[in-house]
């Protein structure tokens, strides 16, 4: 040919030809086909689901797919999933008696009736002139904003966020009219002890009965009957119910043995703050494990409503220590499987460290606090703590008796008349 490009390319394929063995003359068999074509379908399948990843994490591109792949398109590591968003509500300012507590009841009750899980909460901070009571919502591992404060105030929250019956048929009117009338009238009514005012609230409570059983409709237990019913049951006057009308008593009943009102007293028990260090208690016991406890509930707000008994105990080997916290380990192994754990606390060595970090330097039981083996929290007595109990017998003329934490003067308390060996430390 006269072209010598056409002339270049004839003379390439003569010489590749001729250099050919005669399999590769053939072209591939049958079985090496069926293998490039199988090879061929999972490099399609790999870049599929590739391609199917980069588009979730950034639609292909833009500022989305740039801050996912670190600025390393080529990397294709797969981006880590955020863990999901868990908020919580948060039961804050607790009194110590809650258990009997109207306003603590009523969210608790509020809380089994509509469906809606309450955590402690501490203290809540953002609103100090808040007292009772407050109701706080967020993340478990981050500091909760107030959302509702006093007892009918978290009652309605509560009836507002449940996708239950029972908390819609709270949205009317006339349920905030009821709400307002326990909160101004029978209230004010009960703690001024005029007899007037106080039959005055009751009739207004008699004659919406009229022989049913809720004052909003015929339905029980309805986020008025709850304030209404739990005021009554809760004041100070005991006389006052008991000098109701048959229709109020009944009415009453109603809550009083409902088995959201047990419940309701169990949860209340739960949310309780930790017990307060008492300095006119001589049990070391007792302050260790208070101050261990008053540490736990700060950092770990949800540590009581998982379960987890904060308890201090006597060291068996008095070099490590005098007393132990041994909570950190199932503590952690509980916010983990909740989700709680918060940022950087990976094992339950951390844990024990923000329980000492918590605990801190300047509390007036306590030094020398570390971590020993897989979270056991090791601590000693300050001297001038110990100093102070031999001061008050030297004082006194006698050891101050521990304090009795019975709930009820009915009951029943084991004496051990033994005989000790005096050459053994005491113990039964």
């Amino acid at each position: 040919t006269r072209n010598p490009k056409r002339k270049a390319y004839h003379l390439l394929v003569f010489i590749t030809t001729s250099t050919m063995t005669d399999e590769e003359k053939k072209g591939p068999g049958k079985k090496e086909l069926k293998k490039l074509a199988k090879k061929a379908e999972k490099d399609a399948a790999k870049a599929a689901a590739k391609g199917g990843k980069a588009n979730a994490n950034g639609g292909g591109g833009g500022a989305a797919a740039a801050a996912n792949s670190g600025g390393n398109s080529s990397s294709g590591a797969p981006a880590k999933k955020a863990k999901p968003s868990n908020p919580t509500y948060r039961l804050a300012n607790v009194p110590t008696s809650g258990t009997t507590d109207s306003c603590t009841l009523k969210a608790c009750m509020a809380s089994i009736l509509y469906g809606t899980p309450l955590l402690p909460g501490g203290t809540a901070s953002d609103l100090p002139f808040v007292h009772g009571p407050a109701l706080l919502y967020g993340e478990p591992t981050s500091a909760c904003p107030t959302v509702a404060f006093g007892g009918n105030g978290i009652i309605k929250a509560l009836a507002l966020v449940t996708n239950s019956e029972e908390g819609k048929c709270n949205l009317s009117s006339a349920m905030d009219d009821w709400l307002e009338f326990e909160r101004s009238e029978l209230r004010m009514a009960l703690g001024s002890g005029n007899a007037k005012k106080v039959v005055a609230a009751l009739t207004k409570i008699d004659t919406a009965l009229d022989g049913r059983t809720s004052v909003v409709g015929n339905e029980p237990l309805t986020a008025a009957d709850l304030a209404i019913t739990l005021t009554l049951l809760h004041s100070d006057n005991a006389s006052v119910l008991s000098s109701a009308s048959p229709a109020i008593q009944a009415y009453v009943d109603i809550t009083k043995n409902s088995p959201a009102y047990a419940q309701a007293k169990k949860l209340a028990s739960k949310l309780l703050p930790p017990a307060s260090f008492d300095p006119s208690d001589p049990s070391l016991l007792k302050a260790t494990s208070a101050i261990f406890a008053t540490a736990i509930s700060s950092v770990f707000p949800s540590a009581v409503s998982l379960g987890i008994e904060i308890k201090a105990f006597k060291c068996k080997d008095i070099k490590h220590g005098d007393y132990q916290c041994n909570v950190a380990m199932p503590l952690f192994q509980k916010l983990k499987a909740s989700g709680a754990l918060p940022e950087g606390v990976n094992s339950p060595q951390q844990v024990a460290q923000s329980i000492i970090g918590a605990v801190g330097d300047d509390n007036p039981v306590l030094y020398d606090l570390n971590v020993n083996g897989p979270g056991f929290i090791m601590s000693r007595v300050k001297a001038s703590y110990l100093e102070k109990g031999v001061n008050d017998i030297v004082k006194n003329g006698a050891p101050t008796k521990p304090k009795c934490t019975t709930s009820s003067s009915s009951s029943n308390v084991v004496v051990d008349f033994s005989s000790p060996n005096i050459a053994k430390e005491m113990h039964v």
